[in-house]
């Protein structure tokens, strides 16, 4: 029997994926103990592999310096592990979401798609106000549905700040990184839009393109555009902005952005509950797992995708060699994949209904019965006068 291997004060219980010289594992510490009794480790395979441990170092001084429940928090860096320790959420990724609703398993309402552009649009604003361990503003750089998590209370969580970038896809690639620029707020909120198509479309962009390389270079996305146009006139303008092909034609800053958001939002209406969301989708997760993914859209050469599983513990994966802003090597995890065997989530994993309101309050009651008493002895009294 191998002991159980620890890392500072967390045992190692569950592997869940495996990147470029890292594993990542889901790991517990013994109740008893101070919180937190659950988190994510990353460790190094070499702990003495400089390049690697450094790509740690930066990933914790990046988490570190953000404090917002958007986003994981780093709880500890072990230098002689060569590992690092941050938040583990359960519930679903907003690919989950999506592939639930293209199925036909839940309903997704355009409030609910805005409701949650609007969250990842408040996790990047707060990163892009930040400074990363190298002087410079945080961005994320490879957003993506997959890094979107819902978690079983309704909060949505964006992973993978701090990581490098090894793979994006091109559905979610701004043009300007496609042509080799570094990832920028602009570039983030271009992916933002991206996603924002798809939740409200269910199709990816570029999806059916006879040039995909060409697309994306040129950020040819007028289609879709004119698709979520024609259902919802609210949200054009601000798509067009988001999804501009020139970064300084989007919105200059964040909040600019989410302005135009809410305004879309309040003049679409409807209701929202995040919660009810991830109940719908964790309770079909033993159905995700046995659909069949639909065979990729994306016919080039240059790109070759495979299908993305329910409960994915990897990143799309394709070949976009010809691309210099979108790296052909991708990571072989997903940072808060679960395991690959999805179970039905018991009756703990799934938020309970709200106890029913009584129809009657107590006081209510006690009320009704002192005020028929009262009338009863007046028109006693009065009888007995008169």
């Amino acid at each position: 029997m191998n002991p159980v291997r620890h890392i500072g004060p967390f045992a190692l219980a569950e592997f869940i994926g495996e990147g470029d010289g890292t594993k990542l594992y889901r790991a517990i510490r013994p109740h008893g103990a101070r919180p937190p009794y659950e988190v994510c480790i990353r460790v190094a395979n070499d702990p003495v592999d400089p390049d690697v441990g450094r790509a740690i170092r930066s990933e914790y001084e990046t988490l570190r310096a953000m404090d917002n429940p958007r986003i994981p928090r780093a709880y500890g860096h072990y230098p002689d592990e060569s590992a690092l320790a941050m938040s583990y959420y359960a519930g679903a990724t907003l690919a989950d979401v999506i592939q639930a609703r293209n199925d036909g398993l839940i309903n997704l309402s355009i409030s609910s798609a805005i409701d949650v552009v609007i969250e990842i649009a408040h996790g990047i604003r707060h990163a892009h106000s930040m400074t990363g361990p190298n002087g410079e503003k945080i961005v994320h750089g490879h957003l993506g549905p997959q890094r979107v998590r819902l978690t079983p209370n309704g909060n949505l969580v964006l992973v993978g700040f701090g990581c490098k970038p090894r793979g994006r896809h091109p559905a979610y690639t701004a043009p300007e990184v496609a042509n080799g620029d570094p990832a920028s707020p602009q570039s983030d909120q271009w992916t933002l839009g991206a996603i924002m198509v798809e939740l409200i479309l269910g199709e990816r962009l570029y999806a059916d393109t006879a040039n995909v390389n060409e697309a994306v270079r040129e950020g040819d996305v007028a289609y879709w555009i004119q698709r979520v146009s024609e259902r919802h006139p609210e949200l054009g303008e601000t798509l067009r902005t988001m999804l501009a092909p020139e970064p300084q034609r989007r919105f200059k800053q964040n909040h600019e952005l989410l302005k135009a958001l809410l305004t879309a939002g309040r003049k679409i209406g409807g209701t929202v509950n995040r919660r009810s969301l991830a109940s719908s989708v964790m309770s079909h997760g033993h159905r995700l797992s046995k659909v069949r993914p639909e065979k990729s859209t994306l016919n080039s050469a240059s790109f070759s995708e495979s299908p993305v599983p329910a409960t994915p513990t990897t990143v799309e994966e394709y070949n976009p060699a010809s691309l210099p802003g979108v790296e052909a090597s991708l990571p072989t995890e997903h940072p808060w994949a679960k395991p690959k065997t999805v179970e039905t989530p018991g009756p703990s994993s799934i938020p309970p209904a709200p106890e029913p309101a009584p129809r009657f309050l107590p006081s209510e009651i006690a009320g009704t019965v002192l005020g028929s008493l009262m009338l009863a002895l007046g028109a006693t009294y009065v009888f007995l006068v008169l």
